[in-house]
């Protein structure tokens, strides 16, 4: 320090000298902690090979104090055996980098040492510097890798046996477990005739899992008809479900027609909205349900019907039926199987291949080759999409027309979308700091390895080693299992 403050001196004379010098210890103190805060162990030598600096970690790896070390030409350790061989010495010899195994007599422990020579302007050795790495820390990392390799393993073994089960996936876009949990129950629910209520918020995929069911059921080759309650006025109600004979009311011409069940013969309906239904027409649908069997409008002859039902709702039907607002005997005739469609924020996972799978289709259709960038990608996962899948959707064909270019950013998404992606999200229950900035980390780590598939290529759009971000990874995972709040 002595001698770069006269080099100061000389350099910088007259007002600026102060200034110069406080520049250049604030470098020393800045190189003083990077070189101390290193994960490696460092060992710095002259080109006589005498140690001129060591760090914390060194000392620690070794078992050598900076005071027994400094100084000392690095055979002088070697000698008395308190390194097994001296990596600087080869360097030497050869002018070139080398890496060897070296042992620490007072730790018992052993190090994989890398040793680079550092050139002066003549070409000769100025200085050897050495970064040591715990064998032990390195073997049980390589230990911790094959875990959470076996366990990812095991991970996609069971998302392959649940898919195997589930041949005819059709548009279903699926890797959460919680969604492929509800996919399992569907499909068993396909193999037989029983009624079904699908339960779900808006636009969660509840008519995307009624097509699952009909595809996958006996009743394939016959037609799947799908009818929104909440778009039947109860004056149609009856000639809509049940047809109607010649003449049978004004306006219903010469001609027959037959109703939705008619047309539903042998196959299946899907009854959306099942809730919106007043009282009056959740009789006749009972009566039907019940029977298996209606009477066209204006007829007289019963008309006999083997229609599969599935019904879907996003209300509370339990508390409809408390309340008077839904029969209670229609509730228990619908509910023989229920499937509740977990919202799409409990299942982030699905986050992600969905959107890929909407901009596949608007980039089909445009002829576009837009992509999603990673932040845009964290922005999506974070948000709490309140609309689901729908949204979702939505959200994507937005990004596609606000960019300009071919990647997609947090900016190209719909205002609400980016404000709450990467709004403060205040913890629940007795939470510290350190443990909330802990679990956004964990967040961000898994969604940046679900993205990218791999530990390496993840850290690498980190700008971290794979080694720290592996370390990190599974440190957090143990602590605190998922990233949810």
């Amino acid at each position: 320090m002595a001698q770069m403050k006269a080099d100061a001196k000389e350099r910088c004379p007259g007002a600026s000298l102060e200034q110069r010098l406080r520049e250049l210890e604030e470098q020393i103190r800045v190189l003083d902690m990077f070189i101390e805060n290193a994960t490696d162990a460092i060992q710095i030598s002259d080109r006589n090979l005498v140690t001129v600096r060591i760090n914390r970690a060194y000392e620690k790896l070794t078992g050598i104090q900076r005071e027994e070390l400094v100084g000392v030409p690095v055979e002088e350790l070697v000698r008395s055996c308190l390194i097994s061989e001296s990596c600087g010495a080869i360097v030497a010899r050869t002018k070139k980098p080398c890496t060897i195994v070296q042992t620490f007599s007072r730790t018992g422990r052993s190090a994989h040492v890398s040793c680079n020579p550092v050139f002066d302007e003549a070409g000769n050795i100025e200085f050897f510097i050495c970064n040591d790495r715990d064998l032990d820390e390195i073997s049980s990392l390589q230990s911790e890798l094959q875990e959470i390799k076996v366990l990812n393993d095991r991970y996609l073994s069971e998302l392959e046996n649940l898919k195997a089960q589930m041949p005819n996936w059709g548009e279903l876009i699926v890797e959460d477990k919680a969604m492929l949990k509800a996919l399992d129950l569907a499909s068993r629910v396909a193999k037989v005739d029983s009624t079904t209520l699908l339960l779900g918020e808006t636009g969660v995929g509840k008519d995307e899992v009624a097509r699952f069911i009909h595809r996958n059921s006996s009743r394939a080759e016959h037609p799947l008809i799908s009818v929104n309650c909440g778009a039947i006025t109860e004056s149609l109600f009856e000639s809509e479900f049940f047809g109607h004979e010649s003449y049978a009311f004004t306006g219903a011409g010469s001609k027959s027609r037959a109703g939705l069940f008619e047309v539903a013969d042998h196959g299946t309906m899907f009854l959306d909205e099942i809730g919106e239904l007043s009282l009056n027409m959740q009789t006749k649908l009972l009566h039907v349900l019940q029977s298996k069997s209606f009477i066209r409008v204006g007829g007289t002859k019963p008309i006999q019907m083997d229609v599969r039902i599935i019904a879907a709702t996003n209300c509370d039907l339990e508390t409809m039926v408390r309340e008077k607002r839904f029969r209670e005997d229609l509730f228990y005739r619908l509910n023989v199987v229920p499937i509740h469609i977990p919202p799409l924020r409990e299942r982030r996972n699905d986050i992600i291949p969905l959107a890929q799978h909407f901009l596949d289709y608007y980039n089909g259709k445009n002829g576009c080759h837009k992509r999603l960038s990673p932040d845009t990608c964290l922005a999506l996962i974070e948000y709490n999409w309140a609309g689901n899948v729908r949204q979702l959707k939505n959200a994507i064909e937005q990004a596609m027309i606000m960019t300009d270019g071919n990647v997609i950013e947090p900016e190209n998404l719909p205002v609400n979308v980016v404000r709450k992606s990467i709004s403060f999200k205040e913890p629940q229950g007795d939470i510290g700091l350190n443990e909330f900035l802990e679990r956004m980390e964990l967040r961000y780590l898994n969604a940046y390895y679900q993205k990218y598939g791999s530990v390496r290529e993840a850290a690498k759009r980190l700008k971290m080693s794979s080694t720290t971000f592996l370390r990190h990874r599974t440190a957090l995972m143990e602590k605190y299992g998922d990233t949810d709040f």
